[in-house]
Order: structure tokens, then C-alpha cells, then sequence
């Protein structure tokens, strides 16, 4: 239930309702085990998720869940991979060394002390995963992946950015140079409108919305 609720909180999953379509097509970037699908399935039923996540133990969860939620099953298409901004087969990540839900694996050495275990896995980057959906314009772009949001955004094509109605951004802050407030000024360049609030002390809540 605490995990339901911080997701509720940090991405606005009722403000979403207000602007997404009942059909909405979404790309959820760090998909953990599908909370925030379950969540954003509860509001607008009929929404088309691509869910993206590269823990096996995750994409595990998520295809328990699906297994036993027909909504689930029929909405969220589940995809084993960890999303970069330049294209690679394979990504270098940092994780916990448990089987538990992993919140915290990045691909990023020193994001946290307790990502002690080295594993590779499968990669497609953001631009491969848009020009591969089934409409041109994204209804919503969802991003939990623990640092690399910077990577991602960055060395997607603005283009195809531009492609992405809204976006929900879990922003941590990294150092001087990867930090919200200089990913809010490019998304802000690319034409959003852009607003962020603090989670914690190194985490931001981020919105933007085309204009």
C-alpha cells in the first residue's frame, strides 16, 4: 500500500486522467514490477502500456501479475530490457545483491553504496522503442531509471522528443552537471512547459507538457 501511494503521489497519476486520452499510449521507462501500470490502468482503463524493465526478478513480478489481472495482461506489454539514449545490444547496470523488488539499480557506478552487483543485460534505446510504436505521438513518457534519465534524454534526437505529449520524470540529482534544474531548461527549449518538486534530498518529481 506505501508503495501504491508514493507512486500515486510522486507521478500524479490523478492529475493524469485530466490529460491523457482513454486511449492513451504510454512508455513507462523503468517499469520495476508494474506498479505504476496497475495505478495509471486504474484511472484510464483503456490505455496501451509499454513497459520497459531489465531485472529479471521485476519482469518476473510483472508477468505474476499478468497472469492473474486481464487488464493487466491486455494493457502492459512487458519488455526485458534496459532503455539508453545512444544505441546499444548491451548495458552495463549496478544493482543490489538480492532477489527482492530492485528500486535502486542504475547504470551509474555510484549511485549507491548498496549496488554491489555487476550484471549486463539486454539495451534498446528510446528512439528504436518510438519508431517502433504504433502511433507518432506518445501520450506520456514515464522514466524511473535511477540516473540515467540524463542519458536518455539527452541523446535521444529532439525530434523525437518532441513526439512526447507528457512526461513524468523521476530526476535525481547527480552532480553540477545532471541535475533537474538543467534537464527542466532543455525540456524547456524543446517547447514544454516544465515543473518539478522535491521527493528528497536528491530526487525530484518532475512534469512537462508539449506546448
Amino acid at each position: 500500500m506505501f508503495k501504491e501511494i508514493f507512486m500515486a503521489d510522486v507521478y500524479n497519476i490523478r492529475g493524469l486522467k485530466s490529460v491523457l486520452p482513454d486511449d492513451a499510449l504510454v512508455i513507462d521507462v523503468g517499469a520495476n514490477a508494474g506498479f505504476f501500470d496497475i495505478l495509471l490502468l486504474s484511472k484510464i482503463k483503456n490505455a496501451q502500456i509499454y513497459a520497459y524493465e531489465p531485472l529479471s526478478s521485476n519482469v518476473e513480478r510483472m508477468r505474476s501479475i499478468a497472469s492473474s489481472n486481464r487488464i493487466f495482461d491486455k494493457s502492459v506489454i512487458i519488455n526485458p530490457f534496459a532503455v539508453t539514449g545512444a544505441a546499444c545490444e548491451m548495458l552495463r547496470i549496478y544493482a543490489q545483491d538480492t532477489e527482492d523488488n530492485q528500486v535502486v539499480a542504475s547504470s551509474l557506478k555510484e549511485f549507491n553504496n548498496d549496488n554491489t552487483k555487476e550484471l549486463w543485460v539486454p539495451a534498446i534505446s528510446l528512439s528504436e522503442i518510438m519508431a517502433g510504436m504504433p502511433r507518432e505521438k506518445i501520450d506520456l513518457l514515464k522514466m524511473d531509471c535511477e540516473g540515467s534519465e540524463y542519458e536518455i534524454i539527452l541523446n535521444t534526437p529532439p525530434d523525437m522528443i518532441r513526439r512526447i505529449e507528457t512526461m513524468r520524470i523521476e530526476v535525481h540529482h547527480v552532480d553540477n552537471q545532471y541535475n533537474v534544474r538543467k534537464l527542466g531548461r532543455y525540456l524547456c527549449e524543446l517547447g514544454y512547459d516544465v515543473n518539478y518538486s522535491p521527493i528528497n534530498g536528491f530526487c525530484y518529481a518532475l512534469e512537462a507538457y508539449k506546448k
